[in-house]
């Protein structure tokens, strides 16, 4: 057991003037027993043995990175800038010539990225892992044994990743493989026309393994255009006659910024009714998602890191905040009140307040995964992405120090 003293909440939004409100906070003392919130309370008591002061930090949800990868990236180890590379196709040829020879560093890289984002707040971690022809299951299993030595700082999911192909990589048996090893696995996909040749043929592999093994799904899918948007709706198809409803994910879903308001209200519609989540990097060098629109008719909208300086982008810095600003810059989020709900797209939805300012986090029997930041609110946190964080992961500070 331990108390958490002079940590700050937000209690509400007050309109100052017209159409102006800000963001209200209080003291208070959270008691954490069993890695749960047991207590909310003004002020911890005197007689209480352990107690941390959080020294006027404001108390968040943790983050969630719900898309990364942790096994064919350059940080952690010496810089590399990328090689041009003309697409999908292109880099995969390129990775497959690598691939062998960076399995002795991937565990050193592999935990400098954990270091990295769950310092700035992250403690759950969905993993895009490769499987395929030239490295099999070997990266799998190395990623798997890095995220179990950090089970005390981060939860974790690992997806099943085809990145050469989900054909060319289950006529080998890997993909089946793979997912018989592990009960907790999840299965990938990726863009079934440009890199499988047979949507429907890819599509069936997929959704029939998935339901042989039980598991969720994982699209990546880079595909723009009509042909993105088609792609799209079969996974929608596939999903309901398969009643995997709220177990499949779309990556990127790049052709979601493609095509006109009506059509992609429609097709919101249909991702709502089918539980399909988007996750997106918010891309700057390409048209980006309408995630407003998307969030409007009840899709559930990630923000993601994906790739950090590895052979596909020398970019990133491993800080959702950081990404979540940037989605608010793009989509004009500028009041307090947007800014705050920002945050949703990097906590799994869940933030302090509500829309109206109804308190929503932190409830007793609430898991402690708590982002404390040197913040005044979370609009705050989001505009000016203030780097002075502590990270509580299950009752124990796993990151960072109150100053």
């Amino acid at each position: 057991m331990v108390w958490i003293k002079n940590v700050y909440l937000e209690t509400g939004y007050e309109e100052v003037r017209s159409n102006k409100f800000v963001t209200t906070t209080a003291e208070f003392a959270l008691e954490v027993e069993n890695g749960k919130i047991k207590t909310i309370t003004e002020k911890a008591p005197e007689t209480s043995l352990k107690t941390i002061d959080a020294k006027g930090y404001l108390a968040l949800p943790a983050l969630q990175d719900n898309h990364v990868h942790l096994d064919k990236g350059h940080f952690g180890g010496k810089w590399q800038a990328v090689i041009p590379a003309s697409g999908v196709a292109e880099r995969i040829q390129e990775e497959k010539e690598f691939l062998r020879d960076f399995l002795s560093e991937t565990p050193q890289k592999a935990q400098a990225l954990i270091d990295l984002i769950c310092s700035k707040g992250a403690t759950f971690l969905r993993v895009q892992t490769n499987v395929d022809s030239v490295i099999e299951l070997d990266n799998l299993l190395c990623v798997k044994q890095v995220l179990e030595k950090n089970k005390h700082r981060l939860d974790y999911e690992i997806v099943v990743f085809p990145q050469h192909g989900t054909l060319i990589t289950e006529e080998q048996g890997l993909l089946s493989r793979a997912l018989a090893s592990d009960d907790t696995f999840i299965l990938g996909g990726l863009d079934p026309a440009t890199i499988d040749g047979d949507i429907e043929k890819s599509l069936l592999t997929t959704f029939t393994l998935a339901r042989q093994y039980n598991r969720e799904i994982d699209y990546h899918l880079h595909d723009r255009g009509t042909l993105g948007l088609f792609e799209i709706n079969r996974i929608i198809d596939y999903t309901k006659k398969y009643q995997l409803e709220g177990k499949v994910q779309i990556s990127h879903a790049l052709a979601l910024a493609d095509g006109d308001e009506e059509m992609i209200q429609t097709i919101a519609k249909k991702l709502a009714e089918a539980g399909i989540g988007i996750n997106t990097t918010i891309p700057i060098d390409t048209t980006v998602l309408p995630v407003l629109l998307l969030q409007e008719e009840g899709v559930k909208v990630r923000v993601v890191n994906d790739n950090i300086n590895d052979h596909w982008s020398p970019f990133g810095s491993g800080d959702l905040i950081e990404r979540a600003s940037r989605a608010a810059e793009v989509f004009s989020m500028k009041d307090e009140r947007s800014l705050a709900q920002a945050y949703s797209l990097v906590s799994n939805g869940l933030t302090p307040l509500d829309s109206k300012g109804n308190q929503r986090w932190p409830k007793i029997g609430d898991q402690a995964q708590i982002l404390f930041a040197k913040a005044e609110s979370s609009a705050h946190l989001i505009a000016r992405v203030c780097p002075e964080r502590v990270v509580m992961f299950n009752g124990e500070l796993v990151s960072g120090n109150f100053h």
